[in-house]
């Protein structure tokens, strides 16, 4: 058998990019901007903290005594992270995976993708996490701790790591000093005694030039412009977390005065607890107060509905949701106090508030939670495009609000009008609720899922039209007597109301959007009760009424004349006599009268 020299060949397969360059793809596609701190809290969410603190510290500390020259530059401003809880050997192990997340796999954890941390390498070339045990230092450029190696870590449980921590006292000031701060510990005491942390610290000294990272400089400036970004969307951050319950945002300037520019903090009321269960889906609505402290204090509540369905019931969800390691849950935020809902402020949200655009925007009066698929710079939800037809994480999404989102919306209908009749919520609350056809109709996706709740609401025969004998008491469609949509005047209203009332009829009230989602999405519209001339003549026929106004008798009369049907007048007292009496329309010929009377010059009629 011959041989052959083999001839030098250069190197072919798939290769993993450097670590520089995979950070450059990430910092492509994540913004600069608030998300970078919604994406540390998500993580803080994650880790089960129920605090979470961000400090922007311009303060510049001592270059003496540092543990390698070239961390001098990074002495300076700096931008601060903390949180409640604590790195577990996991979370040491993720932070330094580049491409993957320890996280993929736990479908309770928000930060599914592990790529959103690295976006705060928009602001740092250097990461330092202070958590449990150790204290280190990510260095992605390789400069600053030898040869290929991408940082160091100190250990609490080595004696001559403790020793560093606290005699090299330029070096780890910074740590000593915010962490006095948040968490009221001397570092001493943390390192020497407890050898523990119980929380984790981030910071991320300002890029002061550019890098092979990023000449994107990071500026005083622009630490303001990235809180003031956060602070647009402060009130809606703690809507759908599962832990986190506080946020703060601290300012520190160069002479170490520190001042808290923003706090906003989540309550949830011991008083609302609806859990419920239809064999589909599992529910839960709760009330959350939201109190946002700054240079004024506000404080909203919101109505909170989750609804989980269970396995078993949409074959595509299960497959999906063992594949993907997502929930098939969505929730549902009300604003509980306002008199009217603004439907162009709600907007999608995946545990935190998605951007502020139009294409996160629904139209419905209702903010929209869900372990949504989410494009790779999490700004935007993915929808079943011609380019994308076999996206899982897009088949997902329709699935989610095709099959979940409108049973959540009859759950948050139904425990809305059990907290109206307990006097927790508003009347109005129930109305502002429904989707309001009009905002959404430019909406194709977000007007199907209106009609889609809509349809549902009427063939399930819920209760959900207000009475207007009493406003918190609800009654079904179908033995609902709706009021009169025509063009009648209010005093005519009002006196159709009293009468209809006293007579006990199951009159409704309805507000505009509510009166127009029925004509329009009711099936058979003409088949329900309506106030109408003719209805109102039987009514006062058959009601034996005392004490009518005559201000109301002249507004009933006007009404019962304006479909001409004057033959069915007869047995009505509605007949104004000059001498300000009424009688009995009949047709006895003693009993033929003139009317005579300004306020109905149309109507002349000889009644024989």
């Amino acid at each position: 058998m011959s041989t052959k020299t083999r001839k030098k060949r250069t190197p072919f397969g798939a290769t993993a990019p450097p670590f520089i360059d995979y950070l450059k793809d990430i910092l492509r596609r994540y913004p600069d901007g608030g998300q970078i701190l919604k994406e540390l809290i998500q993580n803080a969410d994650d880790a089960g903290a129920t605090e979470v603190v961000f400090i922007h510290d311009e303060r510049r500390y001592g270059t003496e005594d540092l543990w390698a020259e070239d961390l001098a530059k990074y002495q300076g401003p700096a931008l601060y992270a903390y949180n409640n809880a604590q790195f577990t050997d996991a979370d040491w192990e993720g932070i330094q995976s580049v491409a993957r997340s320890v996280k993929r796999g736990d479908p309770n954890k928000v930060g599914r993708f592990g790529l959103g941390f690295n976006s705060v390498y928009h602001i740092t070339d250097l990461t330092s996490i202070f958590s449990a045990g150790h204290l280190g230092m990510m260095d992605p450029q390789e400069k600053i701790f030898g040869e290929h190696k991408g940082g160091f870590r100190w250990s609490l449980e080595e004696e001559d790591d403790r020793e560093a921590l606290t005699t090299m006292i330029d070096q780890f000031q910074p740590f000593r000093d915010i962490v006095s701060l948040v968490s009221g510990q001397e570092w001493s005491r943390v390192v020497q005694e407890d050898q523990n942390f119980n929380g984790t610290l981030f910071r991320f000294p300002l890029r002061s030039e550019k890098s092979e990272i990023s000449d994107n400089v990071y500026s005083c400036k622009k630490v303001v412009e990235l809180f003031d970004s956060f602070i647009a969307d402060a009130e809606l951050s703690l809507l759908f977390l599962k832990n986190v319950l506080s946020v703060s945002l601290i300012h520190i300037d160069a002479l170490g005065s520190v001042s808290t520019g923003l706090q906003v903090k989540s309550t949830t009321s011991q008083d609302v607890d609806l859990k419920s269960y239809d064999g589909v889906t599992e529910g839960l609505t709760q009330i959350k107060t939201i109190t946002l402290d700054s240079e004024e204090s506000r404080e909203t509540k919101w109505l909170v509905t989750s609804c989980t369905m269970k396995e078993g019931n949409v074959d595509e969800l299960d497959y999906l949701a063992e594949k993907l390691k997502f929930l098939p849950r969505v929730d549902l935020a009300f604003p509980c106090d306002d008199v009217h809902t603004d439907c162009s402020k709600s907007r999608l949200c995946c545990f935190l508030p998605l951007p502020n655009n139009d294409s996160n925007k629904t139209g419905l009066p209702v903010y929209v939670n869900a372990y949504f698929g989410l494009t790779d710079n999490r700004r935007h939800i993915k929808w079943l495009e011609e380019d994308q037809r076999n996206d899982e994480h897009a088949i997902w999404n329709e699935k989610l609000i095709k099959e979940v989102l409108p049973k959540t919306y009859l759950t948050i209908i139904r425990d809305a009008i059990r907290l109206v009749q307990d006097n927790i919520l508003l009347v109005n609350s129930i109305y502002n609720l429904w989707p309001d056809i009009s905002q959404v109709h430019h909406k194709e996706k977000w007007y199907e899922v209106a009609m889609d709740v809509l349809s549902q609401l009427f063939s399930q025969d819920i209760a959900v039209l207000s009475l207007a004998k009493d406003e918190r008491q609800f009654i079904t469609l179908k033995k609902a007597v709706l009021p009169c949509n025509g063009p009648t005047t209010s005093e005519t209203l009002s006196a159709i109301r009293r009468i209809l009332v006293s007579c006990d009829v199951n009159l409704v009230t309805l507000s505009d959007s509510v009166a127009r989602a029925i004509k329009d999405v009711y099936p058979d519209y003409s088949s329900l009760n309506h106030v109408t001339p003719t209805f109102l003549r039987n009514k006062l026929r058959n009601c034996a009424v005392k004490d009518i106004s005559d201000a109301d008798r002249l507004a009933l009369l006007e009404f019962v004349l304006s479909d001409k049907q004057y033959s069915e007048l007869h047995g009505l007292q509605l007949l104004p006599r000059s001498d300000g009496s009424f009688r009995s329309f009949t047709d006895r010929e003693e009993d033929t009268v003139l009317i005579d009377n300004k306020e109905f010059p149309r109507y002349m009629h000889h009644f024989e």
